[in-house]
């Protein structure tokens, strides 16, 4: 259950609204002006996975789906970013499994993308380098799968809410990216609409392996600093609002 399971659902519908305004304010903003597609497009990474914690890993989506949406068409970018916008709002939802402890689902998400990625021909010839932090938190989601599979010691320690914070935003973050990732090569997007050729496409995974890291990093840091407040906040008004 997320935080705001004991809402009614007006209230739910309300904060569901509340942090899809404050996604498209971050959306549509560019981070780097000038960029208008890929990782770098905006600021609205940075609270997608914080909003995926707090509403659950469906509202959570729907929050964050939105306000993509909604900042994609103020900050207007390439009509085919409304594609790859979809990576944001699976992040969300990845970040709201692993908050909520559903190692499970949100293993079985990851895999799927990732498999799906190394089943694609041309990413035999693409530098592992390219992707070295979604392969480190599939690894991480594997394990962490493994452990509260098999060890109850393992499920407690990974009961830590600074913990699962942390995780959350890493998996969430790496959710994203991999989404994007997968509409990108599996789904051919890189040569049906880029028509980008195998050299190309080798420099810019290279380049992809040093940019998504700090993505993540800066994700992180925005979780540690407000995320605890707002976890903080929200039972409180779970408890003033009632069922």
């Amino acid at each position: 259950m997320s935080l705001l399971g004991t809402f009614t659902g007006s209230r739910s519908i309300t904060f569901t609204a509340i942090f899809a305004a404050m996604i498209a304010i971050l959306d549509s903003i560019p981070m780097i002006p000038g960029f208008y597609g890929g990782v770098w497009d905006s600021w609205g990474f940075m609270l997608s996975p914080i909003v995926g914690i707090l509403l659950g890993p469906v509202l959570g989506v729907v929050s964050v789906g939105l306000g993509g949406l909604v900042g994609h068409l103020v900050y207007f970018r390439d009509p085919i970013e409304l594609l790859f916008m979809l990576g944001a709002p699976v992040g969300a939802g990845a970040a709201g499994l692993v908050f909520q402890e559903r190692w499970k689902a949100a293993c079985v998400i990851y895999s799927a993308m990732i498999i799906g990625y190394f089943l694609t021909p041309v990413t035999w010839s693409l530098s592992l380098l390219g992707v070295w932090d979604v392969l480190t938190g599939f690894a991480l989601i594997f394990m962490i799968t493994i452990v509260t599979s098999l060890n109850k010691v393992g499920t407690r320690i990974l009961s830590s809410t600074n913990l699962k914070m942390i995780l959350a935003t890493v998996i969430g973050l790496e959710s994203d990216i991999l989404a994007r990732i997968f509409i990108l090569i599996p789904g051919q997007m890189y040569w049906f609409y880029y028509a980008m050729p195998l050299e190309i496409l080798q420099g810019l995974w290279l380049v992809a392996g040093v940019i998504t890291p700090i993505k993540v990093m800066l994700a992180a840091v925005a979780t540690i600093a407000i995320g605890k407040s707002l976890l903080d906040i929200f039972p409180q008004q779970s408890t003033e609002f009632g069922n």
